[in-house]
């Protein structure tokens, strides 16, 4: 049975280097590893240790697995057309308004944990936070994770209907969440259908809603509670961090 681990890596790791870091976190000798790349129906590429992993060599629906060198060949690497086309009927039957509340409800219960003291400290300090932004970085990785959903579940449509059905979901999902003042997942939907993965699939389209001067009107325009697009906001908190002085005249700036 397959396990899954979470790695954070720079866009230029090489093979090596993730296998070092697999191999550290499972406690398992390096040189019994090896890295594959893995495309639906089944094509597999052995990576060599320099290749990069983020590379026209991996196509969209691709995935990476690390094996025992001596299971690399007993594997199956992807679902059968039957489990894909399960999944996509399953996604489809969803609720729209039901998934947006329960990214709603996930998203605030974290957002609202989040103390005004973290943005200064992941502004200042961004490699040294020392543990005082963890609700900052789950609710930055709860983006991303939102992001990868939207564009895997695309990706895995078996069929051209059913991915422009499941798009036209993800869609709505998104204007739900907008509804109800999440601005957060509704970005992290919105980048995930954006992604090149996703829009190489069909005529590219540029999205409105991605204008930052339309996001901060309607935000400013907003009833509280809501959940602001949190990227955006460290954004501009980074700018005026390092856009201004701290001090004038030996004096401190409290105007920053």
């Amino acid at each position: 049975m397959d396990s899954y681990l979470s790695v954070r890596s720079l866009a230029s790791v090489v093979a090596q280097g993730l296998l070092q870091e697999v191999a550290e976190r499972l406690d398992v000798p390096l040189e019994e590893l090896v890295l594959l790349a893995v495309t639906y129906p089944g094509e597999k590429l052995l990576l060599k240790p320099q290749d990069r992993l983020y590379s026209d060599s991996l196509t969209a629906v691709g995935r990476l697995h690390v094996r025992r060198k001596d299971l690399s060949e007993v594997m199956n690497p992807f679902t059968d057309n039957t489990e894909l086309q399960q999944r996509s009927a399953r996604m489809l039957s969803t609720n729209t308004w039901d998934v947006a509340v329960t990214l709603t409800n996930f998203d605030w219960s974290i957002f609202n944990s989040i103390h005004e003291q973290e943005l200064v400290y992941f502004t200042f300090s961004r490699h040294a936070s020392g543990g005082h932004t963890v609700a900052l970085e789950l609710l930055l990785q709860r983006c991303n994770e939102v992001q990868l959903w939207v564009m895997t579940e695309v990706l895995m449509c078996p069929t051209l209907c059913k991915r422009v059905q499941l798009i036209k979901k993800f869609i709505k999902i998104a204007a739900h969440c907008k509804a109800q003042r999440n601005l957060n997942s509704f970005f992290a939907i919105v980048m995930g259908l954006n992604t090149a993965a996703v829009s190489r699939l069909s005529q590219t389209w540029e999205d409105p809603s991605l204008n930052h001067k339309a996001y901060r009107d309607a935000f400013k325009k907003m009833k509280t509670p809501k959940i602001p697009f949190l990227l955006l906001l460290l954004k501009d908190i980074t700018f005026i961090h390092e856009g201004n002085k701290t001090f004038l005249d030996n004096l401190v700036n409290f105007e920053k």
